[in-house]
């Protein structure tokens, strides 16, 4: 009797037993994704805290790096403006050279007493570059020639880049063997650089280099040409070639001005940027 007791209440409260060990392992796993929520959260804290923090420190940096970029960027465009200015300077006294010599020749052709050089005589060339020699009269020759070579760098004055090229190309064509031949070439290299074409402005400097060795604009074509490769990327080409410049040309403006490439691409410096 008392077994068949015992089995009626144990029937009775299986059930039970067995709904509340059901509620238990609920509870239990809704603590567990209560306890991972909350880690999740404090993780999500943790991270938007530390984005902060990055971001303030990358604030501080740009803060302490902008005066420097500030005053690298002034530096650079404190030379290239004085490596023009100088450039318009060296033009301005090759065009009074060359002037003062087709006066005189004018002059002397002209049966006048003249007190400057005779016909035949020696000019000095515009820095290093040779003479007209084409075959006509000498006054009709140096009038069309400088019209024209005045008219191309005129149009380079006024941003006429594409103008510049063709005049300068003109001028090239009719008189390759001018004393203002190497100008004509560098101009048109500068243009085409600043019209974005790296390309076709190594191109003209390098002829520059190959057809005028002697004349100062040499070294200035050169300086470019390490300047383009420089800004194309091609960091280690261009630190040969300021080097080059240097070593070719270690007494002209452009030589100084690539000891300073050379030291802000952290290359050594050749002996001749110490005097």
């Amino acid at each position: 009797m008392r077994l068949v007791a015992s089995c009626a209440v144990f029937v009775t409260l299986a059930p039970l037993l067995a709904c509340t060990s059901f509620e238990q392992r609920v509870v239990a796993v809704e603590n567990r994704q209560a306890a991972i929520e909350q880690l999740l959260s404090d993780l999500q804290s943790a991270l938007a805290e530390t984005q902060s923090r990055l971001q303030r420190v990358q604030s501080d940096i740009d803060g302490a790096l902008d005066p420097l970029r500030t005053q690298n960027a002034d530096r650079g465009e404190d030379l290239r403006a004085m490596r023009r200015e100088v450039t318009a300077l060296e033009q301005q006294i090759d065009e009074f050279t060359i002037r003062i010599g087709e006066l005189a020749e004018a002059s002397a052709g002209t049966g006048g007493n003249s007190t400057g050089p005779q016909v035949g005589a020696a000019m000095p060339p515009a820095r290093g570059q040779r003479t007209v020699d084409d075959g006509a009269p000498a006054a009709a020759v140096n009038d069309d020639a400088l019209a024209l070579y005045n008219g191309a760098y005129n149009d380079y004055l006024r941003d006429n880049h594409e103008l510049c090229i063709q005049g300068f190309e003109e001028y090239l064509r009719r008189y390759p063997t001018s004393a203002r031949a190497a100008n004509s070439r560098y101009w048109i290299g500068i243009c085409h650089r600043e019209l974005g074409r790296p390309d076709q402005a190594r191109r003209e400097f390098q002829q520059l280099i190959a057809d005028y060795p002697a004349s100062e604009l040499a070294a200035d074509a050169m300086f470019n040409d390490a300047m383009i490769l420089r800004d194309l990327g091609r960091t280690a080409d261009a630190a040969q070639t300021f080097t080059r410049l240097i070593q070719a040309y270690p007494t002209r403006d452009a030589a100084f001005l690539a000891c300073g490439q050379l030291e802000e691409l952290d290359v050594e410096l050749p002996a001749a940027c110490a005097s």
